[in-house]
């Protein structure tokens, strides 16, 4: 089975960091895993920001995403998440790929609960 993950990230590359918060990314890009593992670029759209905390769930799940990989995310997506069965994993600090590739080696723990990102920014709490 081919899976497409998705990631919350500050840019649209596999060398861009994984973003802290869901909802604060500068991307949402999606990478296809054929099954020799290959890893193949299958979108990265720009948050430009969104009404609702459903509205970039159901898009991940209109692209057939199957797996997000999350450094923070609030109670109303990752509920999100669930019901459309795309699965979470708590992603690490360091870039798109080494996140892919850790997730591809089953070392990345799945995401049992909302959690938060860094909110040192001063920004408040959306998800």
């Amino acid at each position: 089975m081919t899976k497409i993950i998705g990631i919350p990230s500050n840019g649209p590359e596999l060398s861009d960091n994984i973003s802290a918060h869901f909802g604060h990314c500068e991307y949402f890009v999606g990478f296809k895993i054929h099954e020799d593992n290959k890893i193949k670029s299958e979108f990265a759209l720009r948050n430009n920001g969104h009404s609702a905390c459903m509205e970039p769930v159901l898009n991940m799940k209109d692209r057939n995403v199957t797996d997000m990989i999350i450094g923070g995310i609030g109670g109303r997506p990752f509920q999100g998440f669930l019901q459309v069965g795309i699965n979470l994993y708590r992603g690490v600090e360091g870039s798109v790929k080494k996140n892919i590739e850790l997730l591809l080696q089953g070392k990345l723990e799945a995401l049992g609960g909302p959690s938060c990102g860094d909110h040192s920014s001063g920004r408040n709490q959306q998800h």
